[in-house]
């Protein structure tokens, strides 16, 4: 389910991956960020919802289709449903861990920032960003 703080999880984690227009040290022309020219503000390497692949990451029709995808997959791993072995009662922490595949101090600074955007602690459980929803199986009749 998309909720607000779903939505500012998002928008941190985008910023954190470096989704700008400005020019870019790393970028080969020093242009815009690839997250920025491929309409991919999560770099995510693949999505139902990609175009194709450049620069090794998924490229989209615009900005929202792509910020909608990097939305969908992260909702996706706070509900558990996919291959990363992520949970609800998992925490942002191991969100961050699995979703950045970084290590060391590079994940600790990726924390640290989103915690500073967010106002969420490291060890919020994922449920609280997608609602805790019952299952229909869980629900009593």
């Amino acid at each position: 389910m998309l909720t607000k703080e779903l939505m500012n999880l998002c928008r941190a984690m985008a910023e954190r991956e470096g989704w700008h227009a400005e020019k870019c040290a790393t970028a080969k022309d020093g242009g815009p960020s690839v997250s920025y020219r491929n309409h991919n503000p999560g770099n995510l390497r693949s999505s139902i919802f990609e175009l194709g692949k450049r620069d090794g990451f998924a490229f989209f029709y615009n900005d929202f289709t792509g910020f909608f995808a990097m939305t969908y997959d992260i909702m996706c791993k706070c509900e558990g449903r996919t291959q990363t072995m992520l949970r609800p009662h998992h925490t942002l922490g191991d969100l961050i861990k699995i979703y950045s595949a970084c290590e060391g101090n590079e994940l600790e600074s990726y924390i640290s920032f989103v915690e500073k955007r967010t106002g969420y602690m490291r060890d919020v459980k994922l449920e609280e960003f997608v609602g805790k929803r019952k299952r229909l199986a869980e629900l009593d009749f």
